[in-house]
């Protein structure tokens, strides 16, 4: 995500063409600094902070001095466009050769798919398949639900990870989804599958405990996003950000969040993709607004 450090000399310079009185986030910055220790000529007065009407809203526009915006150290971020990519992950366990063979005669027995058995062997499936793990491959095994099944992308790879998060190998491992229809486990509505790792240096051991990753359906919408330092939370747990109205001018739009992806927040309803959002000083400005607007 975009962030732009400097941004009182971008508003200064670029968004000139707006006009407009300017003020600033000295009596912002003041909010934070509640304590007796914090002497006079920090104290903003009144006039260091403005704000106007915004016609068919509560919600008020905060007009910053520059000082003020530089005292504040605003940064800013963008609204943009990205494809939403939709992962969970799953405990797995390498399997020693002896289990794969195991898996593939229950496979040829005539078992498998979730709720569903059949009476007549695949024989075609099951003579195309191998008498145990080639050279160079890693057999996992993973347990999932009829609905987690559901939900996978079935025909996509899986990320194969160590199941320490602490100094892990940062080693990329890509697993592909066996042969092996899902074979069920009826007493618990469960059904074990197979993933693959073909790679001669996958450093995997038999009975080693895995995360495999995997992508879920409905994968690569498009969807507007903003910085996760963007949202700021009112006091009844409404997401809101603050987007440029002016120059040092900013305006409150509420937002929908439709899911959070590490630094990425993906909206169902908010600024327009372009839109300019404060990443760092919107809680100072909240501040402001509730406190000295009335």
């Amino acid at each position: 995500m975009k962030i732009l450090s400097k941004a009182p000399k971008m508003l200064k310079n670029e968004l000139k063409s707006y006009g407009g009185p300017v003020v600033t986030a000295a009596a912002v910055a003041a909010l934070m600094l509640a304590s007796a220790t914090v002497q006079a000529a920090e104290t903003p007065e009144v006039d260091d902070i403005k704000f106007e009407e915004i016609k068919g809203s509560t919600v008020k526009r905060v007009i910053l001095s520059e000082k003020a915006a530089e005292r504040l150290g605003l940064e800013l971020g963008q609204v943009e466009e990205k494809p939403m990519v939709l992962k969970q992950m799953f405990g797995g366990e390498v399997l020693h050769k002896v289990h794969v063979r195991i898996a593939q005669k229950k496979s040829r027995s005539g078992f498998g798919g979730f709720g569903k058995a059949s009476a007549k062997p695949a024989p075609k499936q099951a003579s195309a398949l191998p008498t145990g793990p080639r050279p160079g491959e890693a057999w996992i095994r993973l347990v999932l639900s009829e609905e987690e099944w559901a939900r996978v992308a079935q025909d996509k790879q899986a990320r194969i990870l160590p199941l320490a998060t602490r100094n892990a190998s940062k080693k990329v491992l890509m697993a592909k989804v066996s042969k092996l229809p899902p074979i069920e486990d009826r007493k618990r509505t469960m059904s074990t599958l197979y993933y693959i790792v073909d790679s001669p240096d996958h450093g995997l051991a038999a009975k080693n405990r895995v995360r495999i990753e995997l992508a879920l359906k409905g994968n690569n919408q498009t969807r507007k996003v903003v910085p996760y330092k963007s949202i700021w939370y009112d006091g009844q747990g409404v997401p809101w950000v603050y987007t440029i109205a002016g120059a040092l001018k900013f305006e409150r739009k509420k937002v929908e969040i439709e899911r959070i992806i590490g630094d990425d927040v993906f909206l169902k309803t908010g600024p327009g993709v372009g839109t300019y959002v404060v990443t760092v000083g919107a809680a100072l400005m909240y501040g402001a607004e509730v406190i000295f607007k009335r």
